[in-house]
């Protein structure tokens, strides 16, 4: 009669003490749960702004729309960023500015160089850095920084303009002003240089600024130097590279990319332009401009991966460059992302 309450009273407290360690059990995993989810949540939060961005982006190529512009394609370019035709300087006092579409359906490369580039390495190629999600990613800087466009809608530029402005709100400053916003909205913080490059000023050489910046910031792992490109038809008329976002003119883009120094392809450099062009190429045609692989280093040797942005040409507007150059920014804050 008396053994019946006691093995009650046992049986309460074995499973009173099975409650306590299934408790604490539930405790451990919350906690581990938790601190996993605070060593991941940063990232994901990143990927989760990045892609809200990306999601305005996407919008299809309307340049064979013949009620949109003119499509007056040249039957001959000069698609060497640094190199014009000023032969004809002051023969005519107007030029004539043409609407051109210079865009690729996929990612191609224009070799200038003395070494065979293996594309096929490209699109699998591993990047040899990872990126600090807390830390300075981007450096923005602009070696030709007073490079400026055509007014909105002009249909004719003097023949003897430069195209060329101090102005930091009229010139290529403001495009890579908006990309820098573009990115740091989406988490990855990054440096617009406000040094004004001068490679004929003893201390002010691109190599000069972002050896600067490395040193301060040793997290930097892009170093992208954004230009606005000058491309003329073989009669020497201005060109207007388009392409449409969203039912919009943009500018349309490229990248140019160095050789070592010494000669040799950078293949860090030449995949991250190729998987950027590839990547726009998809989801938003007739943006991207084939890749121009160069001989010359330009300054691209210094960081862990180099690339020169060519945003639009002299017939462009500031407005289109900056409407690519957001464009362009939500899609390498994913890049940059996925490589974290």
């Amino acid at each position: 009669m008396n053994g019946t309450p006691m093995n009650e009273r046992n049986r309460t407290k074995i499973f009173r003490i099975l409650m306590c360690i299934i408790a604490l059990l539930a405790l451990i995993c919350a906690f581990t749960y938790m601190v996993r989810s605070i060593i991941i949540s940063e990232n994901n939060t990143k990927k989760f702004l990045a892609e809200a961005f990306l999601a305005f982006a996407p919008g299809q190529s309307m340049t064979t729309d013949a009620t949109k512009d003119s499509q007056d394609k040249p039957t001959g370019t000069d698609e060497d960023p640094d190199v014009t035709d000023s032969s004809n300087a002051g023969k005519t006092e107007k030029v004539e500015i043409v609407s051109a579409d210079l865009s690729e359906t996929e990612a191609t490369i224009k070799n200038y160089t003395l070494s065979d580039a293996d594309v096929s390495r490209l699109p699998g190629y591993e990047f040899p850095f990872s990126c600090d999600p807390v830390a300075p990613t981007v450096l923005i800087i602009h070696s030709h920084p007073d490079e400026c466009y055509s007014p909105d809608g002009a249909t004719q530029a003097d023949r003897n303009f430069p195209f060329t402005s101090e102005e930091k709100d009229e010139n290529i400053f403001a495009v890579g002003k908006k990309i820098s916003e573009v990115l740091s909205a989406a988490g990855i913080i990054t440096i617009h240089a406000q040094e004004r490059i001068d490679e004929n000023t003893v201390g002010s050489s691109a190599q000069d600024v972002i050896d600067k910046y490395l040193a301060k910031y040793p997290t930097i792992r892009f170093v992208l130097d954004v230009h606005r490109d000058g491309v003329y038809t073989q009669d020497n008329r201005i060109v207007r590279s388009v392409g449409y976002i969203e039912g919009k003119a943009g500018a349309q883009l490229m990248f140019a990319v160095g050789s070592n120094p010494g000669g040799g392809i950078n293949y860090t450099n030449l995949a991250a332009a190729y998987k950027l062009t590839d990547m726009i190429c998809n989801i938003n045609p007739g943006i991207m401009r084939s890749i121009l692989l160069r001989q010359e280093t330009l300054s691209q040797q210094y960081a862990p991966c180099s690339l020169s942005l060519y945003v639009g040409t002299t017939g462009n507007s500031l407005s289109e460059a900056v409407r690519s150059a957001e464009l362009f920014a939500k899609y390498f804050a994913m890049f940059i992302i996925g490589n974290m």
